[in-house]
């Protein structure tokens, strides 16, 4: 089981996607996985999403029609397996040493929500 589980619900962000993606995978804390779920878009999106899941086996791609982000946060959720979650916006990017600063002070304190 993975420490986290990112989830990054998408939708026409094939211009942001790149980076949001090399952000995860350049953490520090390297036991995590990546779950895009795609809402639809009819950009090249989905595509990147899928080329980076054949590449790294941490990442899962998954596409679903149109149905909005909170839809897509739910089907991410019911793939994910980590011990945590975390949400992040597919136009957003994250601080390397984010997973594993917050990962720490979770397990610091034994916290559910960090």
């Amino acid at each position: 089981m993975p420490a986290v589980s990112v989830i990054v619900p998408s939708y026409n962000t094939e211009k942001y996607i790149g980076e949001c993606i090399e952000s995860v995978l350049s953490q520090t804390l390297q036991d995590i996985e990546l779950i895009i779920v795609d809402d639809g878009s009819t950009d090249g999106t989905f595509s990147i999403a899928k080329d980076y899941a054949e590449r790294d086996p941490r990442v899962k791609a998954i596409q679903q029609q149109n149905q909005f982000a909170g839809v897509a946060r739910n089907n991410g959720m019911a793939h994910a397996t980590g011990e945590y979650l975390y949400f992040l916006d597919s136009d957003d990017f994250i601080d390397r040493d984010m997973m594993k600063s917050m990962y720490a002070a979770a397990k610091s304190c034994d916290a559910d929500v960090v």
